[in-house]
């Protein structure tokens, strides 16, 4: 027995070690991975970009993330200014600008492949065919386009030479389409059809023959003082684009907006950004939805996201 007694002196201790709450939680914690919350601005939970995030954070083994939505919609300016602060937000989805960029961190990774860049012209239907025989983009920008007044696209249409009509009220500018006070009025590929659901009372179609394009980022930004999260936000979206799950995610949500486009067979009138950073990837086709592949354009020739690099902001 005596020769006995060390085996079942080790023995007990180790039964009472992990039979104890407070020593088992201890020793649990060791093997468990940390649990953190993220906010992200909004109150959407099943959109695509938050899918996305929940996703890209779901490489990273060493942290348990509990999402968590802001609850408020606010303006996009005060969203960035609560980033990374104390009951704050840890997440904010935005377009790419400098402006915004020089703000916060953002992940220079575009979750939206550029989808927003491609636009098409909403018209008085009068004018239906009125750019199909327009093939040149000298002639294409003798017309004149509706924006209102504080859009960002204004400043980039106007550096392409677009005419302009500007308005201050956004439901003003259907009215001025439907009375002919323009030509045209370009709206995101992901937008139009709402458009047109929520005005048919007014005298306005979507244009058939063209697409307007110019490269235009949405990111994730964090907090200038969250450069960890940022790094695990950015590390999982390589990978997730390494192993397809990036653009099976994608196409999930807009898989047929691009079928659709791809079979009208637009012609394509390619512009540049004034207002993207010269860090924005352009270099990275792979990041970048080219419905020019399968769509004529202009030039007859594939969009080059590495030669038409965006004009340097004066600003």
């Amino acid at each position: 027995m005596n020769n006995n007694y060390p085996y079942f002196n080790v023995l007990f201790y180790f039964l009472l070690l992990v039979s104890s709450p407070l020593q088992a939680g201890s020793f649990s914690s060791a093997i468990v991975n940390k649990t953190k919350d993220i906010t992200y601005a909004g109150s959407k939970k099943k959109n695509y970009p938050i899918q996305l995030l929940k996703h890209a954070l779901s490489y990273d083994n060493s942290t348990d993330y509990q999402f968590i939505d802001f609850g408020k919609n606010i303006p996009k300016m005060r969203e960035f200014n609560l980033l990374g602060k104390a009951n704050g937000i840890d997440v904010v989805i935005g377009g790419a600008t400098m402006v915004r960029e020089r703000l916060a961190l953002p992940i220079r990774f575009p979750i939206m492949q550029g989808l927003y860049g491609w636009r098409i012209a909403l018209v008085h239907q009068d004018n239906q065919n009125i750019f199909k025989s327009i093939k040149s983009l000298n002639n294409f920008k003798k017309f004149s386009a509706l924006q209102f007044h504080t859009w960002s696209d204004s400043e980039t249409l106007l550096s392409n030479d677009i005419t302009l009509i500007k308005g201050t009220d956004v439901k003003g500018l259907y009215m001025m389409l439907d009375k002919k006070r323009a030509d045209y009025f370009p709206r995101s590929v992901l937008e139009i059809d709402s458009d047109l659901a929520k005005h048919k009372h007014l005298a306005i179609v979507k244009e058939k023959n063209m697409l307007i394009w110019y490269p235009k980022a949405v990111y994730f930004y964090v907090g200038k003082n969250q450069t960890a999260l940022a790094s695990s936000i950015r590390r999982g979206l390589e990978l997730s684009l390494s192993d397809g799950s990036f653009k099976t995610l994608f196409m999930k949500y807009y898989g047929d907006i691009i079928s659709k486009l791809q079979a009208e067979n637009r012609h394509v009138f390619k512009l540049n950004n004034p207002l993207l950073s010269p860090l924005t990837p352009l270099s990275r086709a792979e990041l970048w939805l080219d419905l020019s592949s399968t769509l004529p354009h202009q030039d007859n020739e594939q969009i080059s996201y590495l030669v038409d690099s965006p004009i340097q902001s004066t600003q």
